[in-house]
């Protein structure tokens, strides 16, 4: 009855166990993006082998949609499209910058 990991990184204990799919999931999710009352935090947790890569339709706290890219490990582009007009605080790359967001518009930033 012992249990490990699929390659599609399923959990692979019997009974099924949903709690551990969603659970690493979740995990993952936050390993790219945390989201806290208007403050954005990207790739807070990137494991080294994942130098490059890119995230799209992940939704964040304040129903907004983000998409961003990375290479060698920063970010390198980021779209944020929100469904209120509200401020948000960007943080990446070891910068802050405040962006405000209007109602189905979208924000696109490149960082170089």
């Amino acid at each position: 009855m012992g249990g490990s990991i699929y390659p599609n990184m399923l959990c692979a204990h019997p009974p099924f166990q949903i709690d551990g799919n969603f659970g690493f999931a979740a995990a993952v999710a936050e390993m790219l993006i945390q989201s806290r009352k208007g403050h954005f935090l990207l790739l807070p947790a990137l494991p080294d082998e994942w130098k490059d890569g890119k995230v799209g339709g992940m939704k964040a706290q304040g129903d907004i949609t983000v998409d961003f890219e990375w290479r060698e490990g920063r970010i390198h582009r980021v779209r944020l499209c929100s469904s209120r007009e509200q401020k948000v605080t960007l943080e990446c790359n070891g910068i802050s910058k405040t962006v405000f967001l209007k109602p189905d518009g979208t924000e696109n930033m490149i960082f170089d």
